[in-house]
């Protein structure tokens, strides 16, 4: 339980280790923690850009992919928990925007903006309930 005298403790702590100079090595690693979190995340995309991803997966995607995500083709599926091509987000969005050579996977980066293809990479791995 958090009170007044451990809040205390904790800001005098905070303001004795800056002093110190070690406290901004605390904050810089926790900047560079949120950094490095963003760059595995890829960017977050606006309401504007989840909106068009419902639709560009309707058009562009379903037709592959299935409208649920859980095509008949085992390469084709997000529903099965396999990501051959990993299944973190800025992954996914490197396979959108890349395409995979050799297979029906074409490459979206001249279609659509890195936001959409963000939030086009959020919306697949809704698909597979394994995936947070």
């Amino acid at each position: 339980m958090v009170n007044a005298r451990t809040v205390s403790a904790a800001g005098l702590a905070l303001v004795m280790a800056m002093m110190t100079g070690t406290g901004s090595a605390v904050l810089g690693a926790q900047a560079a923690k949120k950094k490095a979190a963003a760059k595995a995340s890829g960017p977050a995309p606006t309401a504007a850009e989840t909106a068009s991803a419902e639709d560009i997966y309707k058009t562009k995607c379903a037709v592959c992919h299935t409208v649920d995500g859980n095509s008949p083709i085992p390469q084709m599926n997000f529903a099965d928990g396999e990501w051959k091509h990993g299944a973190a987000i800025r992954d996914v969005m490197n396979t959108i925007a890349n395409g995979i050579p050799g297979t029906a996977m074409m490459s979206f980066k001249t279609q659509f903006s890195e936001g959409e293809i963000s939030a086009l990479a959020r919306k697949v791995r809704t698909f597979d309930k394994k995936l947070k």
